[in-house]
């Protein structure tokens, strides 16, 4: 047994004692430790259903910015990224966190696994095994590989979202980095860029991994820096299009690599550019030079630097390690720092569509009272006006002249008497009252146009005398490009009702009392006819016997005249006074939608009022974490 395990207190060697021992360490003396040295480490393995909600044990110069960013994530919840808060949150729990770093490829994912491949790679040493398995083409099927550090006999859990490679990088140990190489689309539609939800920048710092066919939907990881890889100036120009509605820069969280032709001189190392220029076949050249022979180091580094693989590496790595190791990491404090800006944006966001929505303001409950009340009052007169007037439309000397025994010499008036009637008679105060009616809720703050546009009765009787008529087609007119005005803001139910009357129902009445007309005298011709050749051939058929005949076919002819002609005003009188009390009702019910659904909206309102109460509670979220920040900043 090694001294220093006898001499130290059994209570304080448990599991993590015994698993900070080199693993040769372990396997040589774990038979020689104690029997209750071993029952204490399966003891401490031990996790007890009651245990799962454990708080993790933070480190003390964490837990107050990791409490309040937890209530960041409560208060905010709506406009907070919950995947890179729980990201923050993992990296404050632990004293020396994981920090990922995804390199994401504009166009084909091998590009990035080369570029990952080269920032990894020891100079010094043989191709490792994790450079052919990365460079191979298992990985060309799109799935992501993430590479962490670890002997490459190391054997990890399988994942359906990645493949995982151990990578013995002594940048990986040293900056205690994990690598995800997988691809972005930014061959995105404008119109669909703008109907998103997700910026950008989310889709950047937290890229989405494809989940198995069996699932279908994509699984965030969320991660400290990302390398985006493009390749050629049309993907600077594509990647340019696809941050446009980023308003700050990303420079510390985001770097873009363009794969360009090789200069004739080495690239200046600007570490502050968003974009550097590089060339994965000049550095993979340089690596492989240097792997055949020293002798080749010197054209190694000018290749080396020619590709411009340097100043990706000093990014890979920059504000990844603090001042000391108790201190908050540079690039956790970005993130932290990142989240709070993106929840400050997105209520400012949420503020100004508010004010946008309260700047036409919604017209209070007494107004909609008021409106309701003189709509009341139309419909009553409009109703009572229908009645009133066409009743003594229909009593009236003009509608007498279409009594059935005058329709002989009136027949051609037809029309004309029932247009009097539906322009004269029918609503007419009741048209006027509803613009009047349309002007006061607009006054009142309703700036919806009441108006309905039900399609007009095609005329059959009219299409068929155009379909007799033997003239021939005249030539088709050019098409027009006329505009079509726009519609009045008032209710049009009632003109259009009217519109649709003149023409569905006169014609056919006009029709019907032509042909009773010309039916009654030919058939009072025929009688007569027949009773006049009674008459004349039948010797004993008398002058009184040929009257009844001719008597007896003219009163067939005019009382069936008198029952259809009745009978077809009956039809038309009922149509109008239907048609008219449709109309009315139509339109009171349009104006008491729109109030209706003006007190939809007042309700939906208050209910956006009251996310003031939870934008107020997300500010001072917020402003609690600037506040830790800015003390731990300090050295507080």
């Amino acid at each position: 047994m090694p001294p220093w395990v006898a001499s130290a207190p059994r209570c304080i060697i448990g599991r993590q004692a015994i698993e900070r021992l080199p693993f040769a360490l372990r396997r040589s003396h774990k038979a020689s430790l104690p029997l209750n040295l071993l029952r204490v480490r399966r003891a401490s393995t031990h996790v007890s259903p009651t245990a799962i909600n454990v708080r993790p044990n933070i480190p003390p110069q964490n837990q107050e910015l990791y409490d309040a960013l937890s209530g960041l994530s409560s208060a905010a919840e709506v406009y907070v990224n919950i995947s890179r808060v729980q990201l923050a949150l993992r990296g404050l729990a632990a004293q020396d966190a994981v920090v990922r770093i995804a390199v994401l490829s504009m166009n084909s994912q091998k590009s990035a696994q080369q570029l990952a491949r080269l920032l990894l790679a020891d100079p010094l040493g043989t191709e490792g095994q994790w450079e052919k398995q990365l460079g191979s083409s298992q990985n060309e099927e799109g799935k992501a590989v993430l590479l962490r550090y670890g002997d490459e006999s190391n054997a990890h859990t399988s994942s359906p979202l990645y493949n995982i490679l151990s990578v013995p990088s002594r940048v990986l140990r040293a900056h205690n980095i994990e690598i995800l190489v997988s691809t972005l689309n930014t061959n995105v539609a404008i119109s669909a860029a703008i109907t998103t939800t997700e910026s950008s920048k989310d889709s950047i710092l937290v890229p989405k991994i494809q989940a198995p066919a069996a699932t279908g939907l994509p699984v965030p990881y969320p991660t400290h820096k990302t390398l985006v890889l493009g390749e050629g100036l049309e993907s600077a120009v594509a990647y340019g299009r696809f941050t446009a509605d980023v308003t700050e820069g990303l420079e510390d969280m985001v770097k873009v690599a363009i794969d360009l032709p090789p200069s004739s001189t080495e690239p200046d190392a600007d570490n502050t550019a968003e974009f550097l220029a590089t060339n994965l076949k000049v550095g993979t050249n340089a690596l492989n030079k240097f792997r055949e022979s020293i002798a080749n180091s010197e054209v190694y580094e000018h290749g080396w630097f020619q590709s411009g693989l340097p100043s990706i590496t000093h990014w890979l790595v920059q504000y990844l390690q603090g001042p000391s190791p108790e201190s908050l990491k540079p690039v956790l404090k970005s993130l932290i720092c990142s989240i709070v800006d993106d929840v400050e944006s997105n209520i400012a966001k949420q503020d100004a569509e508010q004010l946008h929505k309260l700047a036409s303001s919604t017209p209070p409950s007494q107004t909609s009272d008021s409106i309701l009340k003189n709509l009341e009052t139309w419909a009553e007169q409009s109703h009572t006006e229908l009645r009133d007037q066409l009743d003594e439309a229909f009593i009236s000397r003009s509608w007498h002249k279409l009594a059935w025994w005058k329709l002989i010499w009136r027949v051609d008036d037809v029309s004309m008497i029932l247009e009097d009637v539906l322009q004269r008679r029918w609503l007419v105060s009741a048209e006027k009252n509803a613009v009047y009616l349309a002007g006061q809720m607009n006054q009142a703050g309703y700036p919806e146009t009441l108006t309905s546009n039900p399609p007009l009765p095609i005329d059959n009787n009219a299409a068929a005398a155009a379909a007799s008529d033997p003239s021939p087609p005249s030539p088709p007119s050019p098409p027009s490009t006329t505009v079509q005005p726009p519609l009045p803001p008032w209710p049009t139910l009632i003109p259009q009702t009217r519109t649709s009357l003149l023409h569905t129902t006169l014609p056919p009445l006009q029709t019907l009392s032509q042909r009773l007309v010309l039916q009654s005298l030919t058939t009072t011709s025929l009688s007569t006819a027949l009773a006049t050749l009674f008459y004349i051939s039948l010797p004993t058929f008398s002058l009184f016997e040929a009257s009844a005949v001719a008597a007896l076919g003219t009163v067939y002819a005019l009382r069936r005249m008198q029952k259809v002609w009745e009978e077809a005003k009956s039809v038309w009188v009922g149509e109008v006074r239907e048609g008219g009390r449709r109309a009315v009702k139509g339109v009171e019910d349009g104006v008491r939608g729109i109030l209706v659904r003006r007190e939809r909206e007042e309700k939906e309102g208050r209910r956006e009022r009251e996310g003031v109460e939870e934008r107020r509670r997300a500010r001072e979220a917020v402003g609690r974490v600037r506040e830790v920040l800015e003390r731990l900043g300090r050295g507080e």
